[in-house]
């Protein structure tokens, strides 16, 4: 059971639906500073459902972007391109991997520990004088894999969780037994799949093993230690109650 489940990344991001075009347009739109505010909000508000996400998510506490205007032309207008951006990547990466779930996966819950490390790593950010806004967008997409298995690979998935419950172990472990590799390194794929930053791309990637890391280190570093406090505080469910170890490295490069 476990040799024919195993996959090709490549293989399976072929498989794997792009960002849809009005979301790609408008991801390229601001981060092109040739593009007018006024401008920017039209090609946000081409697709409503997506204008009205970046909304939601620009307004919530744990973005911490608040600017007192309201509606998509003053949002743009008052609002910094880099927190745009995040706000489009998270409201984006959401509506493409949205919550639900059933006996295998709570993707609920799996959204409510990924929040959960966002905040930890954002309050990490706070007090080490780093970006905030970047490190939450980090720690709310750093299993940006296992959420993708889930949604677009249902059956390769459910085999993973099924050697997990069956050896009692770290489903990460489970992930590289059935799959071939782990949900770090599909995520990394898919991350620049979509177009995400590199510091996003290697959050992803390397959480685990923040030594790894070879441009934005201290944002993988945060979202590594935010995700072993997370597990230590269960706060939702990331597929296991198992705590990784903490990087030693990481805690030291940080001054913690």
């Amino acid at each position: 059971m476990t040799l024919h489940l195993r996959m090709d990344v490549d293989g399976a991001l072929r498989q794997l639906p792009g960002l849809p075009a009005t979301v790609s347009g408008a991801l390229a739109a601001v981060r092109n500073d040739g593009v007018g505010a006024d401008r920017l909000a039209e090609i946000l508000q081409q697709d409503p459902g997506f204008a009205h996400a970046v909304l939601t998510v620009l307004d919530t506490p744990f973005f911490g972007a608040g600017s007192g205007e309201s509606g998509v032309r003053g949002i743009c207008r008052s609002t910094s391109r880099v927190t745009l951006e995040r706000a489009m990547i998270a409201a984006a990466v959401l509506r493409q991997l949205p919550g639900g779930g059933d006996q295998w996966f709570d993707r609920y819950a799996f959204w409510e520990h990924s929040v959960g490390v966002g905040v930890i790593a954002r309050a990490l950010a706070t007090n080490l004088g780093q970006d905030e806004q970047q490190a939450f967008t980090a720690g709310l997409l750093h299993d940006l894999g296992r959420i993708a298995l889930d949604v677009y690979f249902p059956r390769e998935f459910q085999g993973v969780v099924r050697y997990r419950q069956r050896h009692d172990t770290w489903i990460r472990d489970a992930e590289v037994a059935v799959l071939g590799f782990d949900h770090c390194v599909f995520g990394g794929s898919v991350a620049v799949r979509w177009g995400l930053p590199v510091d996003l791309v290697e959050a992803v990637c390397s959480h685990h093993t923040p030594e790894a890391a070879n441009v934005h280190h201290d944002v993988t570093r945060m979202v590594h230690l935010a995700d072993v406090l997370a597990r230590g505080l269960q706060i939702g469910d990331p597929g296991d109650d198992t705590i990784p170890m903490l990087s030693q490295s990481a805690m030291k490069r940080l001054g913690l």
